[in-house]
């Protein structure tokens, strides 16, 4: 897998204004909780988040909340209910507030599929056509045609493969 230039950034605070906390919040909701795809889809894109065509976004998928600006899904992605993505992370400085918040784009490229209650850390990029297990925890970049299981997530299979063994 070629790499990516990713930019990861230290931040010491993330100042939002409360209008627009209150804004992104209200679309936050729709695109959790909105009755239909077309809504959920709708709300992100509204939040800033990069989606593509054909996408779909079950319900209770949390994107996030803080730099959802940071987040690109490409076309014919697939995202199962319960899924997390996160672009950044605060729990070093919740530790101790010297510490920086780290922020890190998301790509989910062309065609992946994310399975029921993954989560996706910032800085991570799911190749083209990968699949993510259920409930797997996905730190580090999945490369492209990959199945990726686990906590944390590693490549465990090829997806021709997988579709080979099944359907001979």
């Amino acid at each position: 897998m070629e790499k990516e230039n990713k930019k990861i950034r230290f931040v010491n605070r993330i100042r939002i204004n409360p209008l627009r906390k209150m804004w992104d919040r209200f679309w936050y909701v729709l695109g959790y909780f909105g009755p239909g795809n077309s809504l959920r889809v709708f709300a992100n894109r509204v939040r800033g988040v990069d989606i593509g065509k054909n996408v779909f976004i079950d319900a209770f998928v949390h994107i996030d909340t803080v730099v959802p600006k940071m987040i690109e899904i490409e076309d014919n992605v697939k995202l199962s209910i319960g899924v997390k993505i996160f672009a950044h992370n605060s729990v070093f400085q919740d530790i101790d507030p010297k510490r920086p918040i780290i922020l890190s784009p998301v790509k989910i490229k062309k065609r992946a599929q994310i399975a029921p209650n993954a989560i996706i850390l910032e800085g991570v990029t799911i190749g083209e056509g990968s699949i993510i297990g259920t409930s797997a925890v996905v730190n580090k970049d999945i490369p492209a045609g990959y199945i990726a299981a686990g906590i944390p997530a590693k490549p465990i299979k090829k997806c021709k493969d997988a579709i080979e063994n099944l359907f001979g």
